[in-house]
Parts: C-alpha cells; sequence; structure tokens
C-alpha cells in the first residue's frame, strides 16, 4: 500500500507523492527557501502554432504573462536520443511565468486554471519549473 505522502526525514518538509510534490521536495533537498517567492514557469502543450498563439492570447487576457514557443528540442550533454524524446519534439507551448511562493495547493489551482483556458482550445498544462539562478 502506497503512502499518500513522500517519506523524509523528520527536519524535512512533508510533500504529496506525485509529480508536484515530488518536485517540490528536489527544490528543497536542493537547498530552495520554500517559504520564499521565486519565478515559475508553468507548461502549456499545444498541438499546433495557431493553438499556441491563441491560448498566449487566451492566458494573456486573463493576466498571465504568457509566452508560445516552438521547441525543436535539444538533447543536454551526455543524452542520448530515445524514442521517447524524439516522438515528443518538436512541439509547440505556451509558457506561463509567475512569480509566487511555490505551494503545493496553488500549484495546483494554476495548473487547474491552465487547463480550464486552454483546454477548450486543444491545449493541455504540461507541468512547471522553477527558475533557479
Amino acid at each position: 500500500m502506497g503512502s499518500d505522502y513522500l517519506c523524509l526525514p523528520e527536519n524535512m518538509m512533508n510533500f504529496p507523492n506525485d509529480d508536484d510534490g515530488g518536485l517540490l521536495q528536489m527544490l528543497h533537498e536542493h537547498g530552495i527557501d520554500l517559504t520564499q517567492a521565486m519565478d515559475l514557469e508553468f507548461g502549456v502543450h499545444c498541438p499546433d502554432e495557431a493553438t499556441a498563439l491563441q491560448i498566449e492570447q487566451v492566458l494573456q487576457t486573463a493576466g498571465y504573462k504568457a509566452h508560445a514557443l516552438y521547441d525543436e528540442g535539444d538533447l543536454e550533454e551526455g543524452e542520448a536520443m530515445t524514442t521517447e524524446n524524439e516522438e515528443s519534439w518538436p512541439f509547440w507551448a505556451v509558457v506561463a511565468f509567475i512569480t509566487m511562493v511555490p505551494e503545493y495547493h496553488e500549484i495546483q489551482r494554476i495548473q487547474a486554471h491552465l487547463n480550464e483556458l486552454a483546454g477548450p482550445l486543444g491545449g493541455e498544462s504540461d507541468g512547471w519549473g522553477a527558475v533557479i539562478e
């Protein structure tokens, strides 16, 4: 039987046992102060350029700082081409940029809101990441 939360030592924070909780745990383990606002990027996968441009406009109208982009795909140093990344590239996406305290439930709410806005046009929320300098 699996746990709903990641098992962490007492001096660490507890995060839900899913992709969002795992990313928060990873940030915490790397010494990132999760009580401070930081720049987060929320991705929306789009089927094509026209859809990406429509979703970019919808998100901007809803108050998000958003930008459509085309990703041809770049392998990281030492990374090999696989069937999975070959099938994933190239693609269109819209990235919404938000400065916020990375709180689990708020991250979930934003992803759901992005799905509500982008879904009718064919887009789908595709996770988030932190901009670490």
